[in-house]
């Protein structure tokens, strides 16, 4: 495999491993496929972990989407990113083509009444990214309740590194909370665990999902997600009817 291929999996196997050690997300013990390829990432390995995450049901028809609206391929490097962080690919996917994601999610347990009304009532400039996911379809499993604090673990949040030891990494970061109806931010200190091993520094920009420390970026990419996910957030506002 090229270097930008194993990034490019790596990247999308740090993400999904946290939801799925926790039972939220994919088959069953996947993390432990994933952790297996970015141990020792060759073809079969890669193989392996590629066809796991075909079956991440919030996941992989974004990638397709975000691909196809692009002429990529699903596991391309910048697919990855803009369903993840965000970039200039979200831009190129066109509104039917959301709506019939969105719709397509009735085979995967979303019931068809919630497919139907996400489908037909989504808002004009919302982005199929992982924070739209979050924030206006919230979870296609039973296993997770969309209540406030879940949907904001579930987040992919970036925060700012305060200080860390080999384990934990304490860093000023953000929580959704709601207010009067409406989502809003906020900063939060919190503390953080580092299963990926990520090698800090006080300041550097940290990307997290469900309190795991997943990635360093720079201050590009942090302002590329902030940017997305306010945007998302004043869109699914709107379509509750708390923003004129």
């Amino acid at each position: 495999m090229l270097r930008k291929e194993i990034d490019a999996l790596k990247k999308v196997c740090f993400y999904s491993m946290p939801p799925n050690r926790l039972g939220y997300c994919g088959p069953a013990e996947s993390w432990k496929v994933f952790q297996k390829f970015i141990s020792n990432p060759n073809e079969e390995n890669a193989a392996t972990a590629q066809k796991q995450l075909k079956h991440f049901t919030a996941l992989f028809p974004y990638l397709e989407l975000i691909a196809d609206a692009n002429s990529l391929k699903p596991f391309d490097l910048d697919v990855i990113e803009a369903y993840w962080t965000g970039n200039s690919l979200l831009e190129n996917v066109s509104y039917s083509e959301i709506q019939k994601t969105i719709l397509s999610f009735q085979n995967f347990g979303l019931p068809k009444s919630i497919a139907e009304k996400k489908a037909s009532q989504l808002p004009k400039q919302m982005l199929p990214n992982h924070c739209m996911h979050v924030l206006y379809i919230n979870f296609i499993s039973q296993k997770v309740k969309p209540i406030v604090q879940n949907l904001s673990n579930c987040l992919v949040q970036w925060a700012k590194v305060i200080d860390e030891t080999p384990k934990e990494i304490r860093a000023k970061g953000i929580e959704l909370f709601q207010e009067a109806g409406q989502l809003k931010l906020k900063e939060k200190e919190k503390t953080l665990q580092n299963p990926f091993g990520l090698k800090l520094k006080t300041n550097n920009f940290i990307t997290v999902h469900w309190d795991n420390a997943i990635e360093l970026v720079s201050k590009e990419c942090q302002k590329k997600l902030e940017s997305y996910t306010f945007k998302n957030i004043e869109m699914v506002d709107l379509f509750t009817g708390n923003r004129k």
